[in-house]
């Protein structure tokens, strides 16, 4: 009797106030737009660019593709926050944000996971030899990375819910779609999915710690004058289809790309954004912090949709060229193009470039036109 009076109780109040649901939606929408914005763009570059057609940038893809469809999750999560719930929309509601939110969950570990492949990669690219980065990032063991980098959050979402671990759906007390906070497993069903982080940030950890420390003993051999021919070396690893692709770009003086230097800060940049904005809501979850703070959290992991595609406007050395020649629409200067752009009154006409096919480049057999007035 006690239970069914709290619940009553908590029924009519409104927990979460009205004009913070709806500065909330305001802000989710704005996400939406940028997010959607900015990572199409970067789909965009590849396409257009061989430059940015190597293995990491495939990864990168499968990030603006996880990102792209977390925006596309989040109207429906703005909807809820401002919809007034009655006995009609009460069913179709729970259901539209039980497959909403599981599905936003999918997105943001895939997101998660995408990023520890990504790690790993400029470790193995950085520190290992050509050959085994060639072998290990074969076309069939990019698929299957990247395979993983769905299933793996796919299995974590869905399962506990099948062995009725947790319940997603409308809250009506959170007046949002989520974990309903009232089911007897929520907490665990929350541990569950915070886990879900554990091996994506072991495999961050080691590899950027393992990255770090070595060019941390190679700039510690080129201060004291004695880079041996094993340091030269082990710089030379950047494999040869990288070198073709990016046109034998400059080297620094130990042998490593300097751009491959840039490009993984790059990364590591878009790694601390995404943890700045995951980690104050695995933190309140774990802690089981109030509500107004889990749902700040929340609202602050959406955020990482469309931050990703202004890092590599701002820092990367490669999109953030190809994104001011579309910007702009100076597609001529856009640069190792993948179309040969050519300029007949009002319009440019795309003509693709001849290219053999390797194992970072895909040919594309297309032609259209853009208009540019």
């Amino acid at each position: 009797m006690e239970n069914v009076t709290q619940k009553g109780v908590l029924d009519n109040v409104e927990f979460v106030p009205k004009h913070f649901r709806i500065l909330n939606s305001v802000i989710l929408i704005t996400i939406t737009l940028v997010g959607i914005f900015g990572n199409t763009l970067i789909f965009i570059a590849y396409c257009l660019s061989r430059r940015l057609r190597t293995k990491t940038n495939i990864f990168v893809i499968n990030l603006a593709v996880a990102d792209i469809l977390t925006c596309v999750c989040l109207p429906v999560v703005a909807f809820s926050l401002l919809v007034d719930v009655n006995v009609d929309t009460r069913s179709w509601l729970d259901t539209v944000c039980g497959i909403d939110f599981g599905a936003t969950q999918i997105f943001v570990c895939s997101s998660f996971l995408t990023l520890a492949f990504i790690a790993v990669n400029r470790y193995v690219l950085i520190t290992k030899s050509q050959e085994t980065y060639k072998w290990l990032y074969q076309r069939k063991f990019i698929l299957i990375f990247i395979s993983i980098s769905w299933l793996y959050p796919t299995l974590f979402v869905t399962l506990p819910l099948l062995f009725d671990i947790g319940y997603i759906g409308y809250d009506e007390n959170m007046h949002a779609c989520g974990a309903l906070t009232d089911h007897p497993r929520s907490y665990l069903y929350d541990m569950i999915i915070v886990s879900n982080g554990t091996l994506p940030i072991a495999m961050i950890v080691y590899s950027y710690g393992q990255i770090y420390l070595f060019l941390k003993r190679h700039n510690k051999q080129m201060q004291e004058g004695r880079v041996s021919g094993t340091s030269s070396k082990l710089f030379r690893y950047v494999p040869n289809v990288l070198r073709s692709v990016r046109n034998a770009e400059k080297m620094n003086e130990g042998g490593v790309s300097r751009n491959q230097v840039d490009i993984t800060k790059n990364l590591f940049y878009i790694l601390v954004s995404f943890f700045i904005c995951l980690t104050p809501h695995m933190i309140s979850e774990v802690l089981d912090a109030h509500y107004l703070v889990i749902s700040y959290t929340k609202l602050i992991i959406t955020f990482n949709s469309c931050v990703n595609p202004i890092l590599y406007g701002i820092k990367h050395p490669y999109f953030r060229q190809v994104f001011y020649s579309i910007l702009s629409r100076r597609w001529d200067e856009i640069p190792e193009p993948a179309f040969r752009w050519m300029n007949s009154g009002s319009s440019f006409s795309a003509v693709t470039v001849s290219r053999s096919r390797d194992l970072d480049s895909t040919s594309m057999a297309v032609s259209w036109k853009i208009d540019t007035m």
